[in-house]
């Protein structure tokens, strides 16, 4: 990256570089500059928990399976408490087909607070676990609960 010269003697400064013509930044579409501008940030700081996030909403966009579940797994390490993340963590897992990881964080995203069961029978991620023995057993676990505890609604 080139280092910024002043332009006018003031605080406003003009960006040089060599390696990059306009045309080539134009044609380059939007989500690849959020990830190069997301990924930059991480570099300063890869505890970011925001910036994670929409990295990996951006990666599951551009279809990235593999790169989304590393991200989740720095999520998850991040905030291991975190429903959301958890759950986000398993669709990543059952989108790779890693059906025995994906029940394994699914279940524990329930345990520390997941209630959506409407998400859990429509998200696309999870479709490969729909078919399987594990996952009819869960879901049926979910609507007809011995603890109400673990009710979802």
């Amino acid at each position: 990256m080139n280092t910024p010269t002043p332009t006018d003697g003031g605080s406003n400064f003009l960006y040089r570089c060599s390696s990059c013509r306009l045309t080539d930044l134009k044609q380059r579409p939007q989500i690849d500059f959020e990830i190069d501008f997301y990924e930059r940030i991480l570099n300063r700081d890869p505890q970011y928990v925001e910036v994670l996030v929409r990295l990996g909403e951006l990666f599951a966009e551009k279809g990235w399976q593999r790169r989304t579940l590393q991200v989740d797994l720095r999520l998850a390490v991040l905030r291991p408490h975190d429903p959301f993340v958890i759950y986000n963590l398993a669709c990543s897992h059952a989108a790779l087909h890693h059906v025995d990881d994906a029940m394994r964080e699914l279940r524990r995203a329930v345990e520390l607070g997941f209630n959506d069961y409407r998400q859990l029978m429509i998200d696309p991620d999870l479709a490969s676990l729909r078919l399987t023995h594990e996952f009819v057993n869960f879901a049926r676990e979910l609507q007809h609960p011995a603890d109400v505890e673990t009710r979802l609604v």
